[in-house]
């Protein structure tokens, strides 16, 4: 039986840790290492690492300094501690379905691809209540090449577009993460790099099923930060151009790209900042000019 590693970055997980953790000792795929990054945490997230460590002999964990460098910091610490032939994310406030990792690892197998993606059921912490997407007449799975997969970014149905951004809910060979880093100066760090580890693969599998519950908090990284952390400039700009020199269709990205330009432009004015301001406004007013 093949070797996943499991990496939860871990950053005052307060009472959430437990389920998460519970969640992927639990799994009904029992080959497991599990790496806990413990990012600086305060609010006792770090006794409850040591404790989990001395009763798995599957979990590491990593103590880093006081405050934390942030989740891509994490994630970053964790890459090169990877022993396993397979690679899966897990946020520490979010848990599994307990056939959550065997049934990504199959549908990996089956279709031999390099990739395998579930979907996710939203839970709304605020009101102890679940958001259902899809249910069971809508299961399908679907293998794809990069470039097909890529047609789904921007799909708002079944929540298609956060399923192509987020690190989670995704059993990834552990060969695609060689040279990759996720950035640490960036509030929000899934737009700049999932993307790239699809392009790295040759076929991905996808299956239309919400195995992994994703908590949603009011006090969420996206749900405090500003739109245009949320949706940077700079990735969609380095997509952009890799894209169209690998010969992908754009069209998507390019109407995206100006969909982002006009909230940085908003938001940019508001507080002031009137160089970048211009910047943006120039850009685009050439796009205007020769679209």
């Amino acid at each position: 039986m093949e070797k996943i590693t499991v990496i939860v970055p871990v950053f005052n997980a307060g009472p959430y840790l437990r389920q998460c953790l519970d969640s992927i000792v639990r799994q009904s795929y029992q080959n497991l290492e599990i790496i806990l990054i413990n990012d600086g945490s305060t609010d006792g997230s770090a006794a409850i690492c040591e404790q989990y460590r001395q009763q798995d002999q599957r979990i590491r964990v990593v103590h880093k300094k006081l405050g934390g460098g942030g989740v891509g910091a994490a994630r970053n610490s964790a890459l090169p501690l990877i022993t396993g032939d397979y690679v899966l994310f897990v946020d520490n406030d979010d848990w599994l379905e307990e056939t959550h990792i065997e049934y990504l690892y199959q549908a990996l197998k089956e279709t031999d691809s390099d990739i395998s993606i579930a979907n996710f059921t939203e839970y709304i912490d605020d009101r102890g209540a679940y958001r259902f997407h899809l249910t069971e007449e809508d299961y399908f799975r679907e293998t794809y090449t990069p470039a097909e997969w890529f047609q789904y970014q921007y799909e708002g149905r079944f929540s298609f577009s956060q399923v192509f951004t987020v690190p989670w809910s995704k059993l990834y060979k552990a060969s695609l993460f060689e040279g990759i880093i996720y950035p640490e100066d960036e509030k929000v760090e899934d737009d700049y790099t999932t993307w790239k580890l699809y392009l790295l693969a040759d076929k991905i599998v996808y299956s239309h099923v919400g195995s992994y519950v994703h908590r949603k908090r009011s006090s969420s990284v996206t749900s405090t930060v500003e739109l245009v952390y949320v949706f940077p400039l700079r990735s969609i700009q380095e997509r952009v151009l890799i894209l169209s020199l690998i010969g992908f269709d754009v069209k998507q990205e390019l109407r995206a790209y100006r969909w982002r330009l006009e909230h940085h432009i908003e938001t940019l004015l508001a507080k002031g900042d009137m160089q970048d301001y211009q910047k943006c406004l120039t850009t685009l007013k050439i796009l205007d000019k020769w679209s």
